[in-house]
């Protein structure tokens, strides 16, 4: 423990003046946890790419049940049986529709609670290496800054933190994942609208990194503001004594006011940015969706209107997939922030038990 003490100003030092270096010391913790926790780690992605995978096939094979139930031809049938799945009835459509949504439950579920799990040891590790630094800090240093600004790392910074690893890196993983197995799809039915496609969702996936990016402003300023708004209020209430005896009651709200605002017009700031991405991102995707179509009205040969119909089933269902991966960023950028904070508290790394 008195090591943390020793070392805590010369970190601090080395930290400050060398950003590559910071910047590897606020991934430690990240990367450390990845490292120790593999197994657990590709459980969780196993079971969200078999979610996904189940996600294709039940859209495929409900468009199979129209060509049983009434005679027609289509690229979702070829398509099925391109993958190996052949229905020569209704009956068999209903028995493997069963099960696939069975396969489907199993797989969100483990997927949704193993994914809690692991962002919830990764935030326990953090929150115990924490408050360590925090108890053996020389009591100078800790009086240093209001403790209100201590407190909230245990809520609003592990919380996103904790997102930062199941939302960001896992999740991300994810719907990279059911991104990639959708084009490979898409490349199967038609090549052409297939490099089309992974040229559009490139362009949108670099257009939202961009503006993820420019978010990080906003979201520090708003983090920022909630910070010495709660040292303020639990300065004031350690100090609620003196200020009855004093009568001091209309300068503390006036103060309090002052703060609230600032806090007020820093989230509605980070919220209109957020929101702004939010809207782009469902303006690009539709948009994605319409120069395909306007692409298949240039030129017609080449591909079946079955073709270009299921595209853009595909398309669509890969929309929640593709919407999930551009919030990415800002996960990551939320995390990175509070894993810079957490960094300033701390310089001792975590060690995280293999899992």
């Amino acid at each position: 423990m008195e090591a943390i003490q020793t070392l805590a100003p010369e970190a601090d030092r080395v930290l400050r003046t060398e950003p590559v270096k910071q910047n590897q010391a606020r991934s430690s913790f990240l990367r450390a946890y990845l490292f120790s926790h593999k197994g657990g780690i590709s459980l969780v992605v196993l079971a969200g790419l078999l979610s996904s995978l189940s996600s294709f096939l039940l859209t495929l094979i409900i468009g199979d049940f129209f060509m049983l139930q009434f005679q027609t031809g289509s690229s979702k049938g070829k398509l099925l049986a391109w993958l190996g799945i052949r229905l020569h009835s209704v009956q068999d459509f209903f028995w493997v529709f069963a099960v696939l949504l069975l396969f489907k439950f199993v797989c969100s579920f483990y997927e949704g609670y193993l994914s809690a799990r692991q962002g919830e040891r990764f935030v326990k590790s953090i929150r115990h290496s924490l408050f360590t630094a925090q108890i053996m800090a020389p009591a100078e240093q800790f009086a240093g800054k209001p403790f209100g600004n201590y407190l909230l790392r245990y809520s609003n910074d592990l919380k996103a933190v904790q997102h930062c690893l199941t939302r960001g890196v896992l999740g991300g993983i994810k719907h990279l994942l059911f991104m990639l197995t959708g084009l490979f799809l898409l490349l199967r039915i038609n090549l052409l609208l297939g490099q089309i496609s992974a040229g559009l969702l490139l362009l949108i996936l670099t257009a939202m990194a961009v503006l993820s990016g420019q978010q990080r402003k906003y979201i520090r300023e708003s983090r920022t503001r909630r910070s010495n708004l709660l040292a303020f209020v639990t300065r004031s209430f350690s100090r609620f004594r003196q200020m009855k005896k004093e009568n001091t009651e209309d300068q503390v709200l006036d103060k309090y006011e002052r703060r609230a605002d600032l806090l007020y017009k820093a989230n509605l700031a980070n919220g209109r940015a957020e929101s702004f991405i939010q809207s782009v991102a469902y303006l690009l995707q539709f948009g994605m969706i319409g120069c395909l179509l306007w692409v298949m009205t240039v030129r017609t040969a080449g591909y079946s209107a079955a073709d270009g119909l299921i595209v853009v089933l595909l398309l669509l269902l890969m929309q929640g997939a593709v919407r999930n991966l551009l919030k990415v960023p800002s996960y990551l950028n939320k995390g990175r922030i509070s894993l810079d904070k957490i960094r300033e508290l701390t310089t001792q790394q975590p060690s995280f038990p293999a899992s």
